[in-house]
């Protein structure tokens, strides 16, 4: 009976969790709440508060799913592919190119990058939380990037992230930015080409350019 009943909360708790991103895909933040996530996952709302603490509860847990953020291993990789096996500009060059491609297979982040552009509240911070403990988890599976660059190498990869955050986010609703096309895999190719040279030309330890 016991075994039973943990089944069923967690499949009720997996029905939360997916109406959390259903609701954030078709409406919008403005359309999430308590009512409306227990409408499109086809429960009674006390549900989430007594499995989440309520929406901040909930919102967190999402914020730890694969739907939400990709994990530190789907970026790293393994094998020879594993960034902290590549030369620095090599390694951030490839890990910036997994990174934009695995935020662009989950239609949900658009949305979350978007939203938190124009509002701060209780949710964004726990979304933010969540993206800096994810950055800090893969920098200490990559070596230090002690040798001298013609850049600071956290620094310049912070910048390329924000600019592949915005052009997800613009995606949207536009196909192009300043002529920059970025809706389809081709116009995001030419942009991953765009970042190895980035990468190549400013990551590159001096005296090996």
């Amino acid at each position: 009976m016991a075994k039973g009943k943990a089944r069923d909360r967690q499949a009720t708790e997996a029905r939360l969790l997916k109406a959390v991103e259903t609701v954030l895909t078709q409406e919008g933040f403005s359309g999430l709440g308590v009512n409306a996530v227990a409408r499109e996952a086809g429960i009674d709302k006390v549900l989430i508060y007594r499995y989440f603490n309520g929406m901040p509860g909930l919102l967190r847990a999402f914020a730890y799913s694969d739907a939400f953020w990709p994990t530190v291993e789907e970026v790293l990789g393994e094998g020879s592919s594993d960034l902290s096996k590549m030369p620095v500009a090599d390694r951030w060059s490839a890990g910036l190119v997994r990174y934009a491609r695995a935020l662009r297979r989950r239609p949900i982040v658009g949305e979350i990058l978007a939203w938190e552009q124009v509002e701060k509240n209780e949710l964004t911070e726990i979304l933010r939380l969540r993206r800096e403990e994810w950055f800090a988890a893969l920098r200490e599976r990559l070596p230090r990037d002690d040798d001298p660059t013609d850049a600071v190498t956290v620094s310049t990869v912070l910048v390329i992230g924000t600019a592949i955050h915005y052009l997800i986010a613009r995606s949207r609703l536009h196909g192009d930015f300043n002529g920059l096309a970025i809706e389809s895999d081709a116009d995001w190719a030419h942009i991953e080409q765009i970042i190895h040279t980035m990468c190549s030309r400013t990551l590159q330890p001096r005296g090996e350019a």
